[in-house]
């Protein structure tokens, strides 16, 4: 016969931590994002030739496309751990988990 015996235990202030964690990440990656806009922008604008045309629009799929993309998946674990904290997300995961775990134990 099987058991379920672990107990499985989630810290709140573990998701309030990481919630405020990533949105201050989301937040430095912006900024990181606006700052290398500019400097591709500046560095453009001095060399007023097509070189200079050429290095903006390789340094928008280059490098700041990937940091965008970053941001995105950043902003949606920051949504997600916004939207589980101190919600009782998982509170019905856990009534299951013993529903089945009393339903091997019985059997």
């Amino acid at each position: 016969m099987a058991f379920l015996v672990h107990d499985i235990v989630l810290d709140e202030s573990a998701f309030e931590t990481a919630s405020t964690n990533m949105t201050a990440l989301s937040q430095r990656t912006q900024d990181l994002i606006d700052r290398v806009d500019r400097l591709y922008n500046d560095m453009a604008n001095a060399l007023q030739t097509p070189a200079g045309e050429a290095l903006d629009l390789e340094a928008e799929s280059v490098l700041v496309k990937p940091i965008e993309d970053l941001k995105l998946i950043i902003d949606h674990i920051a949504a997600t751990l916004n939207t589980i904290k101190g919600s009782g997300y998982y509170k019905d995961i856990f009534i299951k988990y013993n529903e089945l775990n009393n339903n091997i134990k019985i059997n």
